[in-house]
């Protein structure tokens, strides 16, 4: 599975290129982490020179933003497909969940490097990428509470929209459950929390007693 989004706005050569200098850097990092990861290390890696690296990219920062954002985009688009075919199937609002989450899971195990520089390097390189960071947190949360919405009106006995707040603190929650995961090297068994990530959002948005 493609961890990443691929540049539409590049030649075909090009957006290979830049794709190839993007999981180089996330496999840099991996390996040795985002501080200590040189140009050199990501043009080594990637198979091209530095002149490559540089001619798409202004420095490391700047690279690593983009494998952030790419690879959001790629998660995020994967959750929003499996929801719509979740949708179109007929599925109860329960698995409904549960699909989406594994969706997402589904696209960190299958790509550690990615998912290590996702979850973890990203919190190193300083306030701009703190800041993208929280941008596409908001996304996860407005793409949640858009779910809620939509079967707090097809199931308005068993499911209530949710306040932003909550959604934000399960969202939380569950990066620190994946990022534990991560840590111990074990990526390629998140879809092992997909119970767990699911009852979280089943909780959340289910009416209580």
């Amino acid at each position: 599975m493609n961890a990443l989004v691929v540049p539409e706005d590049l030649t075909e050569e090009d957006a290979h290129r830049r794709v190839r200098v993007l999981l180089a850097l996330a496999s840099c990092m991996a390996e040795k982490g985002y501080r200590a990861t040189t140009i050199s290390d990501i043009a080594r890696a990637g198979r091209v020179s530095k002149t490559v690296v540089y001619a798409h990219f202004r420095d490391k920062e700047h690279c690593l933003l983009e494998l952030y954002t790419r690879a959001s985009d790629k998660m995020l688009a994967t959750v929003h497909a499996a929801q719509q075919q979740a949708a179109v199937g007929g599925l109860t609002w329960r698995e409904r969940l549960r699909t989406s989450v594994r969706a997402y899971l589904e696209v960190l195990a299958a790509n550690p490097e990615v998912a290590w520089a996702a979850l973890v390097e990203v919190q190193a390189a300083g306030r701009p990428a703190l800041a993208l960071r929280r941008q596409v947190i908001g996304r996860y949360v407005e793409l949640i509470c858009g779910v809620a919405a939509d079967l707090a009106e097809r199931h308005p006995d068993e499911v209530r929209p949710v306040d932003r707040a909550l959604v934000l603190a399960a969202v939380g929650g569950l990066n620190e459950l994946m990022l534990a995961r991560v840590e111990r090297g074990e990526v390629t068994s998140l879809t092992d929390d997909t119970e767990v990530a699911t009852e979280v959002l089943v909780s959340l948005v289910a009416h209580h007693a």
